[in-house]
């Protein structure tokens, strides 16, 4: 599970990914986040994509390792449906960053709903939305968010919090 690293001027680290390996590969991908101090993994799969990728114990497993398990669906290529839930979600993400704690959020790709999530979280912390977009791309090494969907709703989640 390669950790896309993104440049911020917190006490924190927040990275983004693809998901882990699912099955017997997960303990030892979840070992090696936690050797890596990571505190908390966010989760952006659907249960059912979960389940078919053998992530349905992803909780249980990052639970034996001492790192936190945060699930937050969405749907693939989607944008989330409870935007109220999403800004705390990212606003919770913004804090613990503050407070000088490692996240790591994935979905599938590592290439929408996560840079998403992470975008958010950024523009919640007081990132303008473009500064907060370059910063998690150039980490992802790629442009993001994956989805004209996924773009428009960042930046009006940014007009709505007044962080154009």
């Amino acid at each position: 599970m390669k950790v896309h690293w993104i440049g911020l001027d917190t006490p924190g680290r927040l990275g983004i990914s693809r998901r882990p390996d699912g099955g017997e590969a997960l303990e030892g991908q979840m070992a090696r986040l936690a050797h890596g101090m990571v505190d908390h993994v966010v989760s952006l799969l659907e249960p059912a994509e979960a389940a078919d990728l053998g992530l349905a114990d992803e909780a249980a497993v990052a639970g034996r390792h001492g790192v936190g398990f945060y699930h937050f669906p969405i749907v693939d290529h989607g944008v989330p449906a409870d935007v109220v839930h999403y800004r705390r979600v990212a606003s919770a993400i913004d804090g613990r960053l503050r407070a000088g704690q490692t996240l790591v959020i994935h979905c599938r790709a590592g290439l929408g709903r996560a840079p998403s999530l992470a975008i958010a979280a950024l523009v919640e912390g007081g990132m303008n939305v473009d500064e907060a977009i370059l910063r998690v791309g150039k980490a992802r090494g790629r442009p993001v968010p994956e989805t004209d969907e996924q773009l428009a709703f960042i930046r009006a989640l940014a007009g709505a919090s007044g962080r154009r």
